[in-house]
């Protein structure tokens, strides 16, 4: 509406504003036009040609954002639990036999952890972590500009100052910018590590990174799989 209001009627504005919505409007529109694809879900799915671009590279062919269907079996556990009320540890005696409590214990057993803690959001989670790594008021944390949104928000959260550190061609954090980052904020005791759309960061490299400047290496795992 914005755009249709704006440039719907050019010759009501100034002069010089006519002048610069006529010289840079289709420069702007081509652009639009040509980013448009990269935003979408799959756009190698979308012509022939495309696909044989990338044909050396691996590339999803489904909607990553439309998940899968709840089995059916899960779907009669969920309402089962519905129907008693419980939907938490603390109403059931003891808390151990609680389905959160169960499902913690199954991801330990599967992913070799000695603890896991279900919460209400990864967010919440990351705030938690901040908070339990000695994360100080106003104390600076690096992250990958290329992020989702609860990332920060749960640095600032945890009244935490996040730092963002540049990506590189394969869409996870900039090695060679997160060293610039920590060489230019010495005071910096946390790094936290987002992995997006499945794409994993040199966690090797990282790791070396952090312990070379004494650095809390954090790791939001939600989008490595």
């Amino acid at each position: 509406s914005f755009c249709h209001n704006f440039f719907a009627r050019p010759f009501d504005k100034p002069p010089i504003l006519n002048h610069f919505i006529m010289k840079f409007f289709p420069v702007a529109l081509a652009a639009f036009l040509v980013g448009a694809d990269a935003l979408l879900t799959n756009p190698v799915g979308n012509t022939n040609t495309k696909v044989q671009t990338l044909q050396d590279r691996a590339y999803v062919t489904r909607d990553i954002k439309t998940p899968d269907p709840i089995p059916e079996e899960g779907q009669e556990a969920a309402l089962e639990l519905m129907k008693t009320g419980r939907l938490y540890r603390y109403n059931i005696a003891p808390g151990e036999e609680s389905v959160v409590s169960m499902c913690e214990k199954e991801i330990c057993d599967y992913t070799g952890f000695k603890y896991c803690v279900g919460l209400n959001s990864c967010g919440s989670a990351l705030m938690l972590l901040l908070k339990t790594t000695g994360l100080k008021p106003g104390g600076k944390v690096l992250s990958n500009a290329f992020t989702f949104g609860a990332v920060p928000s749960a640095i600032e959260h945890a009244n935490g100052k996040a730092v963002y550190v540049e990506s590189n061609a394969d869409h996870v954090i900039d090695v060679v910018d997160l060293e610039k980052k920590l060489q230019e904020n010495p005071d910096c005791k946390h790094v936290l590590i987002s992995h997006m759309r499945g794409k994993l960061a040199d966690m090797d490299t990282i790791k070396v990174l952090c312990d070379k400047y004494d650095a809390i290496l954090l790791e939001d795992c939600a989008h490595s799989l």
